[in-house]
């Protein structure tokens, strides 16, 4: 893992927990087990934000797309 800012963490994980990120790790080819955790938090991220997604789409509140939330409109023309 080559984070500029790495934090080190200590996690105490059950036996089953610890054989399956083990093995994660080695399926999934990641060079350590920092990396394979990594992953994990991306998951329960990708998997919190879908679910906000689902619940915003159930809760029927319309999305306004006319509110640019304070951005000026652009055609990109600044990019170029």
């Amino acid at each position: 893992m080559s984070y500029e800012n790495a934090q080190r963490l200590t996690v105490s994980l059950s036996p089953t927990l610890a054989a399956y990120l083990e093995a994660y790790q080695h399926s999934h080819q990641l060079p350590s087990r920092s990396e394979a955790v990594a992953h994990a938090i991306r998951a329960l991220r990708e998997k919190e934000l879908a679910d906000a997604y689902a619940e915003h789409a159930r809760s029927g509140e319309c999305v306004d797309l006319e509110n640019a939330d304070g951005l000026q409109a652009s055609d990109g023309s600044e990019w170029l």
